[in-house]
């Protein structure tokens, strides 16, 4: 039997042979089960690459937003607060930080500082700078509803007005070229040194380029601070 079963099947491999339609049939069959085969295999790995790739993206998406994240905690500005606090100095705030909280981190304000010149609902910003101006003795004698000794008669100008007194630290340009010998380029430079510093005495006046002592004379009497 076993002999019979091998000269059948060497019979049907030589016909096959012998017929070139069924030999190019059986080829043509093995042919399309192959790419079959090889085409299913291809798009195996390229849907697992397609996974791969995405869960890699999720997880890069995943790690940028927690670096993003990390980054607005740790955001931090600086603010350079000075006068009529009672710890001046350069201080780590977070972004929309208020005036108010600025102030109460410096130690809270003086008792001599003018809150009526700054508005403490107001944010504040990276590498700003800030001054409390200080009050003015106008100010204060106004406050008390008394009159001091030296303010008895009103300081007139060059012009023949009666002006008053006036504050250096809070006056506006036409207001301090009503003074002795101040014109309009003294009183720009007055202006643009208060926005560094504070005159904390009237002798301060003559840290600005252009006033000198004899100049200071002409004016001691004239402002206040």
């Amino acid at each position: 039997m076993p002999n019979n079963a091998v000269e059948r099947f060497k019979s049907f491999i030589e016909d096959v042979f012998r017929d070139r339609k069924t030999l190019i049939k059986i080829l043509s069959i093995v042919l399309i089960l192959l790419t079959a085969l090889v085409f299913r295999m291809h798009y195996s790995a390229a849907e697992s690459t397609s996974v791969d790739a995405a869960d890699t993206e999720t997880a890069v998406s995943e790690k940028a937003g927690e670096a993003e994240d990390s980054l607005e905690v740790s955001e931090e500005i600086f603010v350079d607060i000075g006068g009529a606090v009672e710890k001046p100095g350069v201080y780590g705030v977070e972004p929309e930080t208020r005036l108010y909280e600025l102030i109460e981190m410096a130690g809270g304000l003086r008792d001599d500082a003018d809150t009526n010149s700054v508005n403490q609902a107001a944010f504040v910003e990276d590498g700003q700078k800030i001054i409390i101006p200080v009050r003015s003795e106008s100010q204060e004698t106004a406050e008390n509803g008394s009159i001091p000794d030296n303010s008895v008669s009103s300081v007139s100008d060059t012009a023949g007005n009666s002006s008053g007194f006036v504050n250096i630290n809070t006056a506006g340009k036409e207001e301090l070229m009503t003074l002795n010998g101040i014109g309009d380029v003294l009183a720009d430079r007055i202006i643009e040194y208060r926005k560094s510093s504070i005159f904390k005495k009237k002798e301060d006046i003559m840290s600005v380029n252009g006033i000198g002592a004899s100049k200071f004379d002409k004016i001691k009497d004239q402002i206040i601070i």
